[in-house]
């Protein structure tokens, strides 16, 4: 039964965070990643990854110091509460345009597996009433969903990947390559919105019950998800090979198609992987749609409460905006090239200054 507190427990985290992370990236990453790192893929991939990992570690440490506060409220405390509250609009911005990719990408994807002749507005507003049922039930809600469905996700995911790596005929993956200074430069900008969901770091520490004991455990599902997304890219790269692997749109889901069970023939492999993709999009668009809400209850300094009628103003925001791209590309590469540079502020400058901030200013509480 739910206990009705929207306090969530560090496994309730660890399995929301895995359902975050895993999402559109997931589908289309290898592919790009190859195009712009070549064969050493996999290691900027790795790379990549633990540069994520440690910047995680860095935005919990914030945790422990005001579990009450948002990122709202550090960028209050940094630049004052007129330019904090304007700045903090980014927070808004940045969730809203991940979602709106997210289910632009999700709503073609599916429409071209299963729904061909279904209308894009039709899927993409269906997907979003069913993620405004799941808000409604709040942080708790969501995060005993991400809970249950962590154990239908991860475990078969990991036994298919297994099942493709063991089908595996040629290693074109070889010779190995060390990639450039150049190509991590580049593959780091295709790497990040893999971990797109680290924006609601800035907004979970309120709703755990142990916010700061949560660093391991980010931490942890970080490091999960690199190792993941890692083998992931050299089993494409191996499947394919570089030149075929850069051609492919999503080559995560044509990997599955080599798989088959003794006993158990799925005429299409790529719909179990899809299942995978799909709750992760559902999970994700939920808590874009509710961290989003929050942020903006928290900009007006409303009451928690109020975060439900925000989400009525981003259930039609994410929808007009899904519809606006011409095609599923020209989103993609939108948000790909303005995310580097958004992320690098939002998730990798702003919480080493507040951290720094906090340091110099509990110096000087000491010295007075």
């Amino acid at each position: 039964m739910f206990s009705d507190n929207q306090k969530i427990s560090l496994r309730q985290l660890q399995a929301l965070l895995f359902l975050y992370f895993w999402g559109t990236p997931a589908l289309l990453l290898p592919a790009e990643l190859a195009g712009e790192s070549g064969r050493g893929c996999w290691v900027v991939m790795l790379l990549g990854g633990l540069a994520a990992t440690v910047f995680s570690l860095v935005i919990t440490i914030l945790w422990k110091w005001e579990p009450s506060w948002t990122g709202v409220e550090w960028l209050r405390r940094l630049c004052g509460s007129a330019l904090g509250s304007v700045l903090a609009i980014g927070f808004a911005g940045k969730i809203a345009l991940d979602a709106i990719v997210e289910a632009r990408v999700f709503a073609e994807v599916l429409r071209s597996t299963v729904l061909p002749h279904t209308p894009l507005w039709l899927v993409v507003g269906v997907l979003l009433l069913l993620c405004v049922f799941a808000v409604l039930g709040g942080m708790e809600g969501q995060a005993r969903t991400a809970e249950i469905l962590f154990f239908f996700v991860f475990l078969p995911l990991v036994l298919v990947l297994l099942t493709a790596a063991l089908s595996a005929e040629h290693a074109y993956y070889l010779p190995l390559e060390m990639p450039t200074a150049g190509q991590i430069y580049k593959g780091a900008a295709v790497i990040q919105p893999l971990f797109q969901g680290m924006i609601f770091l800035f907004f979970l520490s309120p709703f755990l019950q142990r916010p700061k004991q949560a660093g391991k455990s980010v931490f942890g599902v970080c490091l999960c998800i690199t190792l993941l997304m890692t083998a992931t890219v050299f089993l494409c790269l191996t499947v394919y090979g570089v030149d075929t692997l850069t051609r492919k749109l999503f080559p995560t889901l044509q990997l599955m198609e080599r798989v088959g069970f003794s006993g158990i023939y799925l005429g299409r492999q790529d719909v179990l992987l899809l299942w995978f993709w799909m709750a992760s999009v559902f999970l994700y668009l939920s808590g874009a749609l509710f961290f989003g809400s929050v942020c903006c209850g928290r900009i007006f300094r409303q009451k928690e409460t109020i975060w439900r009628k925000w989400l009525w103003v981003w259930l039609p925001l994410i929808l007009v905006g899904t519809l606006l791209p011409r095609d599923i590309a020209s989103a993609y590469a939108f948000r790909n090239g303005i995310q580097p540079y958004v992320s690098a502020v939002y998730v990798g400058i702003l919480p080493l200054i507040c951290i720094g901030v906090h340091i110099a200013s509990e110096r000087r509480r000491r010295r007075a």
